[in-house]
């Protein structure tokens, strides 16, 4: 278990490689903001140096955790290190994501773990110096179990907050939800297809099936950590974690193969290699260790917290204790059994350069920047505008950019039969920067039964106003009243429609 985790730890850094880099650090700017262990030092970025330091340590140390050099030191500051490395490739977000979190839970369910008395350099230098080989009665299960469990917990929460968000029916599997997620992976992405996802999304049964087995190939992995002394039928339950694994890849185009060696904790190895390990007896008056009881105990808790509570992870902010709700949302409208039109809010940027730019340039002005569209705030608005113009002159140093505009815009899939595709409709800007540094909108808070605009840098005179309602792409007159859920009111300025507020009921979806 400890290879495979170290394994697990040296692929996520060789992928956070492209991400953090060791000069101008990811949260060296107006964006960065703490996460994790970060948290520590304020609102104030690292300075490269600490962050060169840092890799420095990670490599260095998951290596010699991999090879069981001081096992115990080397696995605590390979997960210190690393863990701080990966919370800072998320310091310009305003959520982090949760790819690398699982293989870093399973790394702190190993801390403390009797891990360098076997296939390690420390028991190799043993039997160089003539020493006996360590034997611990009782001391190595449990961070066995423990790493299982949390290895497990990752997928099993993946499918609670699926039957959650769908009020504990099957409704997430059995309607049109995940053709509408495809779509949204895909389509709204800028994405192509891959051939898996075009079979799938162009019949019903076909989508809905493979929802049922997606929910009952992530509970599965739990199931293993019932059968310790079963150890086929461990490997196989277990087995669901690699089908998921490969499934996200080939059905989403979410290739994970970091979490790969994290198999391992689901197999026997003693059985499986034919091994007649005996175990030593405890004495009679044996008890378990205070300190690693207190250390399974909080660790169960807080992770199964952070696990289930929706949210709850990002609130506290103690990264890499994550809930996992992997596409949870409900994409559908009742009657689930049956098909309609779907509506999903998304961000469309309008880009005046020279040369015009491409289509592969458009995707990533849409794709990595998705999300900005939900900020109301125009200080914060207008810093992330900024940061993606900058960040898009230094990936595209041959096109000049003279303006920006961000367009909320409703994305419509069609009902079934009708083809899977989305007909865009940009309803309103929230926001515009242009060469010269200047920063338009009109948003502000939303008031009930009013349209107030607040406007910076766009003349409000003669302007028009208006609303959409219900997410239909159909823009109402203002007459006094705003009815509706959601609302978006808008302000049509020079034959340009402004966004001036929206609001929404809290509800699952």
């Amino acid at each position: 278990m400890r290879i495979a985790l170290a394994c697990a730890v040296l692929l996520t850094l060789l992928r956070l490689s492209h991400d953090v880099s060791t000069g101008d650090v990811a949260g060296a700017h107006t964006l960065y903001r703490p996460v994790g262990i970060w948290m520590l030092l304020g609102h104030t970025p690292p300075p490269s140096w600490l962050v060169h330091a840092l890799w420095i340590v990670a490599v260095t140390t998951t290596i010699t955790m991999l090879f069981g050099l001081a096992a115990r030191a080397s696995t605590a500051l390979s997960f210190v290190s690393a863990v701080a490395i990966t919370s800072l490739s998320f310091s310009a977000s305003a959520h982090w994501s949760h790819q690398y979190n699982v293989v870093f839970i399973a790394q702190c369910a190993f801390l403390g773990a009797c891990c360098g008395d076997a296939l390690s350099v420390d028991w190799l230098v043993r039997r160089l110096r003539g020493l006996p080989p360590i034997d611990r009665p009782c001391a190595y299960q449990w961070s066995l179990r423990l790493v299982q469990l949390a290895v497990a917990v990752m997928f099993a929460c993946a499918a609670f907050h699926k039957i959650l968000h769908g009020h504990f029916t099957l409704r997430w599997a059995l309607s049109d939800n995940l053709r509408h997620q495809l779509l949204v992976r895909f389509d709204l992405a800028g994405l192509a297809r891959p051939p898996l996802v075009d079979w799938l999304i162009d019949d019903p049964w076909r989508y809905r099936t493979a929802a049922v087995l997606n929910l009952i190939s992530q509970a599965a992995p739990l199931a293993a950590c019932f059968f310790v002394r079963r150890p086929i039928l461990r490997g196989l339950f277990g087995g669901f974690f690699l089908a998921e694994t490969i499934a996200l890849a080939y059905v989403v185009d979410l290739w994970n193969p970091h979490w790969l060696p994290l198999y391992a904790v689901f197999v026997d190895w003693d059985w499986l290699l034919r091994r007649r390990v005996v175990e030593s007896e405890p004495p009679p008056t044996w008890s378990p260790p205070r300190a690693a009881r207190l250390f399974v105990f909080a660790f169960v808790i807080y992770d199964v917290l952070t696990a289930l509570i929706p949210a709850l992870d990002q609130k506290l902010n103690t990264y890499p204790f994550s809930g996992f709700p992997m596409f949870s949302t409900v994409l559908a409208k009742p009657p689930y059994s049956g098909h309609s039109d779907y509506i999903v809010i998304g961000d469309h940027f309008e880009v005046t350069a020279a040369p015009p730019i491409d289509l592969p340039t458009q995707r990533w002005f849409d794709h990595a920047n998705r999300g900005m569209f939900e900020e109301r705030d125009p200080v914060k608005l207008e810093k992330r505008l900024t940061a993606m113009w900058k960040q898009a002159v230094r990936r595209y140093p041959d096109t000049k950019f003279h303006a920006i505009r961000l367009y909320l815009t409703m994305f419509e899939a069609p009902a079934y039969p009708a083809p899977a595709h989305f007909e865009p409709h940009p309803i309103a800007i929230v926001g515009e920067l242009d060469e010269a540094g200047l920063f338009r909108t009109m948003v502000g808070p939303f008031e009930p039964n009013a349209i107030t605009l607040h406007a910076l840098h766009v003349d409000p005179g003669g302007a028009t106003l208006g609303y959409y309602k219900d997410d239909e792409p159909v823009l109402l007159p203002f007459t006094g009243t705003l009815d509706g859920d959601p609302v978006y009111t808008v302000a049509t300025v020079g034959g340009l429609p402004w966004l001036v507020s929206s609001h929404a009921d809290w509800k699952w979806q």
